[in-house]
């Protein structure tokens, strides 16, 4: 499957999914070093999902890259570190 597919699959999930269901997909993306196509365009999917909800992804994401360093959390619309 090419990666421009899977990023379309992803999409469509993404988009029927609920904020909390996006969240824990982040989540479990968290400590995950192994890298693949598919991880990238599961990714890129997810956070275009996030952005055209409006939720400010700036605490993990700057438009090219990805920080799954820490657990996050919804707050005010807002991706924060779980406490």
């Amino acid at each position: 499957m090419e990666n421009n597919s899977l990023f379309t699959e992803f999409a469509e999930r993404f988009s029927s999914a609920s904020l909390t269901s996006l969240v824990e997909s982040f989540n479990a993306q968290v400590g995950n070093r192994g890298w693949s196509s598919a991880r990238s365009a599961h990714d890129q999917a997810l956070m275009e999902e996030l952005v055209k909800r409006g939720v400010d992804v700036s605490a993990v994401y700057d438009g090219q890259s990805i920080s799954f360093a820490h657990t996050v959390v919804i707050k005010d619309n807002r991706l924060t570190a779980a406490e």
